[in-house]
């Protein structure tokens, strides 16, 4: 059954965009009928376009590579699901409430990233509108201050300073009493390394004390939501701004970020959108949680 269901689960299309006709490809009737549907050589195509993943322009290379055996092991699979989905529908089946939610979101899913592929072609993301970008939001673009910390994390402020007079003693090793003592499970492991800590990236009280040691310092202890902390610092990086070049990649999907908010806010002017917040906070009777608490 598991087979089975990978089978069908093969033909799931995400978007499919038109596939330039191949020369000396125009349809010569369906390729496949099964029971009242059928599927044309130019949709079949698109199809095996979709399960291969490449390139539209790439049918004729694509389509090369496919064996006869391929091609019918592929038609198959599409004559199954046809079947399948007709059997479905004639039992009613899109009717029911689970079905006919999937049915529906999933149509939304589609049209709303085919619409998204059909405005994003007309964006300029050129390198001169990238560079204005990053000239314009270069703020954004630099590594805050950072610190690479190790901290070992207790219950109390009296098992706190019992973790801080081991660590001082000269037989003790930071890792090792934080890998017996912390009830961090995650940086325990590694001996209480939290890795590379960016200013503000973590609570205040944990980021002050953190950012006021020099390198191979301890301190603490000190008190967070999480617990008591006793830290240790390993290094220290400055502040530093990226060039354009470096940041290229993220420069380019913050440009189409803004982009796509600006499409979708015209579109919410001029379609209208509405949130009912009320309903929203004890959805289905629901009470929702603050993250606050």
């Amino acid at each position: 059954m598991k087979s089975l269901s990978r089978k069908i689960l093969l033909l799931a299309v995400a978007v499919t965009f038109a596939i330039p006709a191949l020369a000396g490809a125009a349809d010569r009737g369906p390729v496949i009928s099964a029971g009242g549907e059928t599927v044309s050589e130019q949709e079949m195509i698109r199809l095996i376009m979709d399960q291969s993943g490449a390139d539209s322009m790439m049918a004729p290379f694509v389509l090369a590579q496919l064996s006869l055996e391929d091609r019918e092991t592929f038609a198959r699979q599409v004559s199954m699901a046809l079947l399948l989905s007709e059997a479905a529908l004639r039992k009613g089946l899109q009717l029911d409430p689970s079905v006919s939610v999937q049915l529906r979101w999933n149509a939304v899913n589609i049209l709303a990233q085919a619409y998204v592929a059909s405005v994003s072609s007309k964006w300029d993301l050129g390198r001169p509108a990238l560079e204005a970008w990053f000239s314009s939001h270069e703020e954004d673009y630099m590594e805050p201050e950072s610190v690479r910390v190790r901290h070992i994390l207790v219950a109390s402020e009296k098992e706190a300073v019992d973790v801080l007079l081991k660590v001082y003693a000269k037989e003790a090793d930071f890792g090792m009493v934080a890998a017996e003592n912390s009830i961090d499970p995650g940086s325990a492991r590694s001996g209480g390394d939290l890795g590379w800590v960016y200013r503000g990236q973590t609570v205040p009280e944990f980021d002050g004390l953190a950012f006021s040691l020099e390198p191979g310092r301890i301190g603490g202890p000190v008190e967070t939501k999480f617990g008591w902390h006793v830290l240790q610092v390993l290094e220290k990086r400055p502040a530093r701004s990226f060039t354009f070049d470096e940041v290229l990649p993220r420069v380019r999907e913050d440009m189409q970020q803004h982009y796509f908010e600006l499409e979708v806010q015209r579109l919410a002017d001029s379609l209208g959108t509405e949130i009912d917040h009320e309903i929203l906070s004890t959805l289905g009777g629901f009470p929702a949680y603050s993250k606050d608490q």
